[in-house]
């Protein structure tokens, strides 16, 4: 076996990022924990400052950074994931990739937010080719706030009726006692 198929054996390294049409996206950055545990040691600083999301010439740094230790429910059994969630500007058109702890090729996985799937093979310690983000996000149709103000108005709506309803019930009880006393 060759030492560069024994060092991608090692890493197992895959990268995964999930975009939704708000411009949210989750990256996976898999690898044998062992293997990474060895290479942060040997170069120091968050997980963060490893990758980059280059996006229309600027850096986009995630929002958040989560370490899953490998377990048997993970999505590759064994391995750790290194889970980056952040978003893009909604005008994005271009992403180019960075992951500087790799030396080997990797896969790259983009799901887009309209379904498409690119897949690349990253030459290890490089820069991914161009790719394609326009056109796959949009912004919400309604602001969250506005839906939730309506949401509340609409739940109310039977509770104000309700004591409407109550509240002429009441006035016609007490016209109607009235009528029966004789008091006016």
């Amino acid at each position: 076996m060759s030492p560069i198929a024994l060092a991608h054996d090692l890493e197992k390294t895959q990268v995964t990022i999930t975009f939704a049409r708000d411009g949210s996206f989750v990256a996976d950055v898999v690898n044998d924990p062992a293997w990474l545990k060895l290479r942060t040691e040997s170069i120091p600083g968050p997980f963060a400052d490893r990758v980059v999301l280059w996006v229309d010439g600027h850096e986009i740094r995630p929002e958040s950074v989560e370490f899953l230790a490998p377990a048997g429910r993970e999505p590759v059994e064994g391995l750790a994931i290194n889970r980056l969630r952040g978003r893009v500007p909604l005008d994005a058109k271009t992403l180019r990739w960075y992951y500087g702890l790799v030396i080997d090729p990797y896969p790259l996985t983009i799901h887009r937010a309209d379904g498409r799937i690119v897949v690349e093979e990253v030459q290890g310690d490089a820069w991914s080719r161009t790719i394609d983000l326009a056109g796959q996000f949009q912004r919400p149709a309604v602001n969250q706030r506005i839906v939730g103000f309506a949401i509340a108005a609409l739940l109310l709506v039977p509770v104000a009726i309700r004591s409407m309803m109550h509240g002429r019930s009441n006035a016609k009880d007490t016209k109607d006692t009235e009528d029966k006393t004789g008091t006016a």
